[in-house]
Parts: structure tokens; C-alpha cells; sequence
């Protein structure tokens, strides 16, 4: 099966939510359903987001942010949630979720080697687990 992003008119749109997600006490364990209630949408769609099999309404990313918002404490545009190609206004998922700097638990393998999509990311410095030095840059761009 095919695991692209759904193709939008000019580019694909990208979330990081379940990065932010990670950067949280309350979404980090059995996120998707906890942040499905208070946000007030189905367990289902946030899945389905997720796992970039939607593309989410307006309405679904701003009852996200206000419920990432809630938990993190601080304030999140909604481009910084979701964005068409991955071009985030905050570059780095920690910068925007207020982290000192880590790396995602995808980062490491089953060993506990990094893996080689995070060779060269510095704690702190990457986009999203998925592209980690963003979407462009895995397209040869930015």
C-alpha cells in the first residue's frame, strides 16, 4: 500500500500532529482518542490525519490546535499544525512546543541505533518524525 499524502492542487498537505502530540503529558499515551474528546471530533478522523490519509477541514485543524494549545500551554498558529509541502511557519517541532530539544521516539531504531533518516538531525532540529529535515528537503528542495 501506498503511504503518500493526499495530493491537494499545489503541493500535499503535511501535519505533524502526533509530533506535537509526543510533546505532551496527556496526548503521549492513548493521544488519539484523548485528543479526539477534547477536541470534539471522531477518534477516527484524528487517526485518519495522523496518518496522512485526509486532508482536514478548517473547522477539525483549529479544534486540534485549541486543544494542543490547552495541554501545551502556549499558543499555536494552525499552519504550524498543518501545512500545504510541509512549509511550516516554525521550522522545528520543539521550537514550537516550547522543548529544549529531542528527538522523536521514531528516531531510534529497535536497537536503539539511530536510524539513518535522522543521520545528521541535531536534538531539537527536525521538522516532523516522518521528514525530519521536512518534506522539501526529502524531494531534494529546501
Amino acid at each position: 500500500m501506498n503511504n503518500q499524502p493526499p495530493n491537494q492542487a499545489f503541493g500535499p498537505t503535511i501535519n505533524r500532529a502526533s509530533d506535537v502530540m509526543a510533546h505532551t503529558t496527556k496526548y503521549s499515551f492513548w493521544g488519539v482518542s484523548r485528543l479526539a474528546e477534547d477536541a470534539r471530533v471522531s477518534a477516527s478522523a484524528v487517526s485518519r490525519l495522523i496518518n496522512g490519509k485526509m486532508n482536514p477541514s478548517f473547522s477539525m485543524v483549529a479544534r486540534l490546535t485549541y486543544a494542543l494549545e490547552r495541554e501545551l500551554g502556549i499558543h499555536i498558529d494552525p499552519r504550524d499544525l498543518v501545512a500545504e509541502n510541509g512549509l511550516f511557519l516554525t521550522r522545528f517541532v520543539c521550537d514550537l512546543a516550547a522543548c529544549p530539544g529531542c528527538l522523536p521516539e521514531r528516531a531510534i531504531d529497535e536497537f536503539g541505533d539511530l536510524k539513518s533518516t535522522f543521520a545528521g538531525i541535531q536534538k531539537g532540529h527536525w521538522v516532523t518524525s516522518k521528514y525530519p529535515k521536512g518534506y522539501e528537503s526529502s524531494k531534494g528542495g529546501r
